[in-house]
C-alpha cells in the first residue's frame, strides 16, 4: 500500500500568503526609521538656524543661509524655504525636510520648529 500526500503544495501556498506580509512589515519598519531620521534631521536643522538667527545682527539672509548650509552638510532635502519669524525678545525657524518613501501611505515631509532668545547687547553702564 502507498501513502497518499494530501498536503501537496501546502507549503508553497503558505509561502504566497506569508512573504508578502512579512514583506510589508519590514517595509513598514524601514519607513518608520526613515521618518524618524527625517525628523531628527529636521530638528537639528531648525536648531541651528534659530542659533544663527538669534545672533545680534543677523538677517533673515543670515538665517537661511545657516539653514541650507546645515541641510546640505547633513544631506538632508528641504522641501520649502524655512519660516523665520522675528519676534522682540525671541526668534522662531520652521522648516521642512522631505523624507523618502519606502510605503506610499506614510508622510513625505516632516516639519519642526524651534524657538530661542535673541542675543542683545546691553551696555556695561545699564547693567
Amino acid at each position: 500500500m502507498t501513502k497518499q500526500h494530501t498536503d501537496r503544495g501546502e507549503i508553497s501556498t503558505e509561502t504566497v500568503l506569508l512573504v508578502p506580509a512579512l514583506m510589508f512589515i519590514v517595509l513598514l519598519v524601514v519607513q518608520t526609521a526613515v521618518v524618524l531620521h527625517g525628523a531628527n534631521m529636521a530638528s537639528h536643522v531648525a536648531a541651528r538656524g534659530a542659533l544663527a538667527a538669534s545672533q545680534l545682527g543677523a538677517t533673515t539672509n543670515h538665517t537661511t543661509l545657516a539653514v541650507n548650509a546645515v541641510a546640505s552638510s547633513l544631506g538632508a532635502r528641504l522641501a520649502a524655504p524655512p519660516l523665520i519669524t522675528t519676534e522682540r525678545d525671541h526668534v522662531r525657524v520652521r522648516v521642512w525636510v522631505v523624507v523618502p518613501q519606502a510605503v506610499p501611505f506614510f508622510v513625505d515631509q516632516v516639519s519642526r520648529e524651534v524657538s530661542v532668545p535673541r542675543e542683545r547687547y546691553i551696555a556695561y553702564a545699564d547693567r
